[in-house]
């Protein structure tokens, strides 16, 4: 039993090298090919980034069901059919490396706030260009930005904590998702995710794999009301709203872990 436990540990080690490799050499040589198919097909300049989206869409579902294939991981899914709207700002707390992965996949024409930085990673860079993800890095052009994106009948799709989840840390959330929601006068659809075991966080490398492949699981929640917030000016309202997402988000993560 122990050397079938072992071997099974070395090939999802081996299957974890490869998935991240793969996925490094796609996002570079991807945004190659696509970038001429794209302006050869006639449409202006938002067609062209919906259908770059709609490409990341379906390389990024291939991609969880490779992880799949190769043993890695599975995942479960409660409420998915709420993601099925348009117009969407879906908040989702951050306990792994791969949530934006998982969250693209399950959303066709999803638009997503990320991290200015990535646009130094060489496998990122090509697909948020194209895609026209939104930076965070974008000032006071970011609501401007975001709002056009939830008018154009998208999902929005933000992390408010900026960053993953350190483990046995309480969620600390950045107020500027609750900002969007506020000015932007749109509800929330909340995903909360978990992973079991822990793995690719924070505190994880990628070779710190479990013992056992992991699950995913993502929980669509029903909207969250932001009426309540507008009778606060936009920045006290906003406040107040991070620290009801903070609370709200804390007590789903924690009423799984018990």
């Amino acid at each position: 039993m122990r050397l079938i436990q072992r071997v099974n540990y070395l090939w999802r080690l081996f299957a974890t090298a490869l998935a991240f490799s793969l996925f490094g050499i796609g996002g570079v040589i991807v945004p190659l090919i696509s970038t001429p198919v794209l302006y050869l097909i006639r449409g202006d300049e938002e067609r062209r980034r919906l259908r770059a989206r709609r490409i990341v869409h379906w390389l990024f579902k291939i991609y969880i069901y490779m992880l799949r294939f190769l043993g890695i991981l599975t995942w479960t899914t409660d409420g998915l059919e709420k993601l099925d709207r348009d117009g969407l700002l879906v908040l989702a707390n951050h306990p792994t490396l791969i949530d934006v992965v998982f969250l693209v996949a399950f959303v066709p024409d999803a638009n997503c706030i990320v991290k200015g930085r990535l646009l130094a990673n060489p496998a990122m860079r090509g697909l948020i260009s194209q895609a026209g993800y939104i930076t965070n890095d974008q000032g006071g052009k970011l609501i401007d930005s975001a709002d056009a994106s939830l008018k154009s009948g998208g999902a929005l799709l933000v992390f408010p904590e900026g960053t993953r989840t350190r483990p046995g840390s309480p969620l600390a959330f950045q107020r500027g998702a609750a900002n969007v929601a506020i000015r932007c006068q749109v509800d929330i659809t909340p995903v909360v995710i978990r992973c079991h075991p822990p793995t690719l966080s924070k505190q994880h490398k990628w070779y710190h794999i479990p013992d056992q492949s992991f699950i995913m699981s993502f929980s669509i929640g029903d909207d969250i009301a932001i009426a309540p917030f507008l009778d606060y000016p936009a920045a006290q309202g906003a406040r107040q709203l991070t620290r009801f997402l903070e609370h709200f988000f804390t007590e789903e993560t924690t009423a799984y872990a018990h």
